[in-house]
């Protein structure tokens, strides 16, 4: 089947299905289109009759065995044609298009912005991180025609996967937060994921939109040499379009805001640490370029409050701690524990491993605790996980396990001003908490 038959029997279905489409046969509702993809633990062609019989308007599938099947529709693959279907909706629907990659905090600067925006116009974002090869069509395809923005967030974890994301979109604007250390494992280097991430640039510039520009990271500003349409920010130089001047990093973000230099105001917000300066600043420069007055579009970026384990401060016990154990990488943990460095007090630091980094694991490992020592806080930093004690079998307080950690406590409770968790997913650093609400 050719792609423009295949858009022309389902899309019109589609719409008659107000725009309903499921890929878990748990949740298919009668009339919905119903996509039939493989993972690494199922295949929903197995669930291509049982989708019929729950009331499908439309079953996708593209096992052989099902071919000659009228009662579906056949394609070569179910994953390519979702993708195929979401790049056709999303072009019919009127909303500015917006996009966001990076190494580091697209999650927040998509929160923020959404905050931003929902003040401008009736404004749909990707929901959670549905940002992969999947969750980036099914937020395609959930765009309705009353919406006024959609804010995608795009990730990628090897080479080639995020031209494909950009090429389902057409966008009006566009943002890479900065250029990391991210998912080494998958791209070798960092001059590889540069090259990953400049995709987002590229759809722009084939588009004409507006690419927001964080000047600070030397990667981007060479990048926007090419950029015809772009505002600049920054928290390091006065001569960008946005300017955040910081006076605290932590627990508080407080700054003076310049926009064209000239001074906006004060402000403060609950996302702590230089580097959330930037995902506000993302936020306000986007309202501003939609029509917002920028005292305003600032105000509302402040106003987010950071959750899901994503740079959050609670307060247990006396003990302010910042909680950020969604995910980390050498670039993210640096940026953190420079910023929680600067708080005046008794600190206690809790890292858990960084994955996904290859054959740099040990060396940013290593990297990491130096950076501890040359802030004068390594002694007051506890290790978690097999690569932190496999690459630093010095450091005294190093533990196997999240339980081993907890184990030690258990004798040796925490008595301090702050505390700082933060590991990438999989060590489960939040369970720290524990320890804190046991006390």
């Amino acid at each position: 089947m050719e792609w423009s038959d295949f858009i022309n029997r389902v899309y019109p279905a589609f719409v008659a299905a107000n725009y309903q489409l499921c890929t878990d046969s748990r949740s298919l509702k009668p009339g919905d289109i119903f996509v039939c993809l493989k993972g690494d633990r199922f295949d929903g062609n197995d669930f291509a009759n049982q989708a019929i019989e729950q009331g499908a308007s439309v079953v996708i599938v593209d096992s052989e065995t099902l071919k000659l099947d009228s009662r579906f529709v056949f394609v070569e693959n179910s994953l390519f044609a979702l993708q195929q279907l979401a790049k056709h909706h999303f072009a019919q629907m009127p909303c500015k298009k917006i996009i966001v990659g990076g190494s580091n905090g697209k999650t927040t600067t998509k929160e923020v912005s959404k905050t931003v925006l929902s003040d401008a116009g009736i404004t749909l974002a990707t929901p959670g991180n549905w940002n992969n090869h999947i969750g980036v069509p099914l937020t395609l395809l959930s765009v309705k025609p009353e919406h006024e923005y959609a804010i995608i967030e795009l990730g990628t974890n090897h080479p080639g996967e995020m031209k494909v994301l950009c090429d389902l979109i057409s966008p009006d604007a566009g943002i890479i937060t900065n250029i990391g250390k991210e998912h080494l494992e998958g791209f070798g280097d960092i001059e590889t994921v540069a090259k990953e991430e400049s995709e987002v640039y590229l759809s722009l510039m084939s588009n004409q939109g507006l690419a927001i520009v964080n000047i600070d990271d030397s990667w981007l500003n060479s990048m926007k040499k090419r950029l015809s349409n772009q505002l600049t920010i920054s928290t390091l130089s006065d001569t960008a379009d946005f300017y955040a001047h910081i006076q605290d990093e932590m627990p508080l973000l407080t700054f003076d805001l310049y926009h064209q230099q000239i001074l906006v105001g004060s402000f403060s917000s609950p996302l702590s640490g230089r580097y959330n300066a930037y995902n506000l600043l993302f936020g306000t420069a986007l309202g501003v370029s939609q029509g917002l007055n920028v005292h305003k579009a600032m105000s509302l970026a402040c106003s987010y409050v950071p959750s899901n384990n994503r740079s959050e401060w609670r307060t247990i016990d006396g003990i302010q701690i910042f909680l950020d154990a969604y995910n980390a990488n050498p670039s993210s943990m640096t940026f953190a524990i420079q910023s929680f460095a600067t708080l005046k007090g008794n600190k206690q630091l809790f890292l858990g491993d960084m994955l996904e980094l290859g054959d740099h694991s040990r060396a940013e490992h290593i990297a990491l605790l130096e950076l501890c020592n040359s802030l004068g806080i390594q002694d007051s930093t506890f290790l978690v996980g097999e690569e932190f004690c496999n690459s630093c079998p010095n450091h005294p307080y190093r533990f196997q396990t999240i339980d081993a950690l907890l184990a030690w406590l258990d004798t040796h409770p925490i008595d301090c001003d702050y505390a700082f968790i933060k590991g990438s997913r999989g060590i489960k650093m939040e369970r720290l908490l524990e320890h804190f609400q046991s006390k």
